[in-house]
């Protein structure tokens, strides 16, 4: 470890620490309740040791386990629920299924597939490329995205003709910043494309939280407006690579799907049970969009007698089962001649389990923040902070974006998500702080100037083909369109999809 490195973090644990025992030995103040007072110096400490990570992120995230009862904020069971949520089973199913799409191999499939419909003009084959990772970043991790796709981006690159070595490089640099820019941006899509967008769920549990099929119908605008800006600064603003520049033909790209061969059975079931469950998924609840109105399936079975399952992600039949639904049918199913099942125990190894540690962290703090009632740490920032809710959120949204976006190029987007939605949750009116939460949210995946920001952009500053100057410059521009992006999407659009809190 770098001697700076050592001492900063030496630094931050003594903060964290000395901010946990301030809260110990401080009365609290008046309206607060000592529980949530205690809660502030075990999130300082907890926030310390993510952003700087002190220790192992994913054990980091187990010190509320400990310290709430330990300190009297919460007891155990309730402290340990939080990490066991709705939530957490969702993110569990779905990291489970994403690992059957890549055991398979559909994913490369479907990825080369869209290539090939795009074409192999440079422009339009940068354009494809970032439209499948985009895609695929949905409903799969983004980091395995990228690693996938990073080695049949290479090879793009070498097969590139015409036009002098600077032109070429210039092509390779846009096409991988535009791999690590789609997914980022893809994760956006979905509830279960990025962490940050499970934890705003959980904690816009309730009247606020949209379905589904409502967040799809939020962020799809955002999502393909970004990416077709993203693909023009990187094409023809900062990179212009020229028309010399080609790709003679699309062997490379036929060649690559006569390795896969013949669409096994195994990846047709694959397709099949994914397309149910997200169908399942998008078509859960009852879906409104102005005066048009989508009976969802719940709303069907009910009909039939079917009585209970109804509700919100607390109650009723929740988003968690039909992604446990669809691990289940995935173990059982065992397609082909050799009968082996779509999905083994086995598989489970490779889950990120010390993601959903570090999620279940969150919801934990979370949870703190709600203790005392009227009197809750949520409700004490929420009064101290009503100056600030009486400014338009037509200043509050962009600021809140600009504050995210940077934030999280040095620090973990899912951490420091873990800290500021909860807080904003408190805010103003319901539906302030619901535009507010997701805001942040929505920024948390938009940090394109470093490679530690994300790990897509770690992943391709590390094929060596990059400049750390060319993906600051191509971030920084990219950045400030996002802070735009998102607080046009969220004052604009959220007033007509969200559900009304």
């Amino acid at each position: 470890m770098p001697r700076k490195t050592g001492l900063l973090k030496l630094l931050a644990a003594i903060v964290g620490l000395a901010a946990l025992l301030l809260c110990l030995l401080i009365e609290a103040p008046d309206g607060l309740d000592p529980r949530g007072f205690r809660a502030i110096g075990v999130t300082c400490l907890v926030a310390a040791f993510w952003l700087f990570e002190i220790m192992p992120i994913p054990i980091t995230s187990l010190l509320p386990i400990l310290l709430f009862p330990l300190l009297g904020i919460m007891p155990s069971d309730r402290v340990a629920a939080a990490y066991a949520g709705d939530l957490t089973f969702l993110f569990l199913g779905g990291f489970f299924m994403a690992l059957v799409i890549e055991r398979w191999g559909l994913h490369r499939r479907i990825a080369l597939r869209i290539v090939g419909v795009f074409g192999v003009r440079p422009e339009r084959l940068i354009l494809g490329v970032m439209v499948a990772v985009a895609l695929l970043s949905m409903w799969i991790s983004n980091t395995a995205t990228t690693l996938m796709m990073l080695p049949i981006c290479i090879a793009l690159a070498d097969e590139v003709e015409g036009g002098d070595q600077r032109s070429l490089g210039l092509f390779a640099t846009a096409l991988l910043l535009g791999v690590a820019y789609a997914a980022n941006v893809g994760g956006m899509g979905t509830p279960i494309g990025t962490p940050p967008n499970g934890i705003f769920l959980r904690e816009f549990a309730g009247s606020r939280q949209p379905s589904f099929l409502q967040w799809i119908v939020f962020t799809m605008p955002l999502v393909v407006v970004f990416l077709v800006l993203i693909h023009l600064i990187l094409t023809r603003l900062l990179f212009r690579f020229g028309a010399a520049v080609r790709i003679g033909d699309r062997d490379l790209i036929a060649a690559r799907l006569r390795d896969l061969g013949p669409m096994k059975p195994q990846e047709r079931w694959t397709a099949l049970i994914f397309g149910l469950v997200v169908a399942l998924w998008i078509f859960r609840r009852d879906f409104e969009l102005g005066s048009l109105r989508i009976p969802g399936w719940v709303s069907g079975l009910e009909a039939l007698g079917m009585t209970g399952l109804a509700g919100g992600a607390r109650k009723g039949l929740g988003d968690s089962a039909v992604a446990i639904f669809g691990v289940l049918v995935f173990s059982l199913v065992r397609p082909g001649p050799e009968r082996r099942p779509l999905a083994d125990w086995e598989m489970t190894r490779r889950l990120p389990w010390g993601l959903l540690l570090l999620l279940g962290g969150g919801f934990a703090i979370a949870e703190a923040f709600d203790v005392g009632g009227d009197h809750s740490l949520a409700a004490y920032i929420a009064g101290r902070f009503a100056a600030l809710t009486d400014l338009s959120q037509y200043l509050l949204v962009p600021l809140v974006c600009l504050v995210m976006t940077f934030v999280t190029e040095v620090t973990s987007n899912t951490a420091t998500t873990n800290v500021v939605v909860p807080i904003l949750a408190g805010l103003g009116s319901p539906e302030l702080s619901r535009n507010l939460g997701l805001a942040a949210t929505l920024s948390a995946s938009c940090a394109f100037m470093l490679p530690v920001a994300t790990p897509p952009n770690a992943i391709v500053f590390g094929s060596g083909r990059l400049r750390m100057m060319d993906m600051v410059r191509a971030g920084l521009l990219i950045n400030l369109l996002g802070v735009i992006l998102v607080t046009l999407t969220v004052l604009l659009i959220a007033v007509n999809v969200m559900p009304r809190p």
